[in-house]
Order: structure tokens, then C-alpha cells, then sequence
């Protein structure tokens, strides 16, 4: 006979996965070298030429 799980104890599982995914995120993010983390700082001038 299977348990029936509550509404709420699925929303707290899936909190939790949530955060966990997060925290893997974050950490993979913090593993890649600095150029390649602020990236997103770079300002596209033309075609093929960026500055900060």
C-alpha cells in the first residue's frame, strides 16, 4: 500500500531541490575562471571588438 504525500511536503521537497540547484549553479559559476565569469561586464563597441 503506497503513503499519500501531502501538498505541503511536495512544496518542501521541491523547495529544497530548488535551492540545492541553486547553490550547484552558483558554485559552478564561482569554478570557471574570472574573464569567463564577468563576460556579461563586456560592452560590445563593433563587430567583433568589446572593452569594459
Amino acid at each position: 500500500m503506497k503513503r499519500r504525500v501531502s501538498r505541503k511536503a511536495k512544496l518542501e521537497a521541491l523547495k529544497q531541490e530548488s535551492e540545492l540547484a541553486l547553490r550547484d549553479q552558483i558554485r559552478r559559476s564561482l569554478a570557471r575562471p574570472p574573464e569567463r565569469r564577468t563576460n556579461f561586464l563586456r560592452k560590445r563597441i563593433a563587430f567583433r571588438i568589446s572593452c569594459l
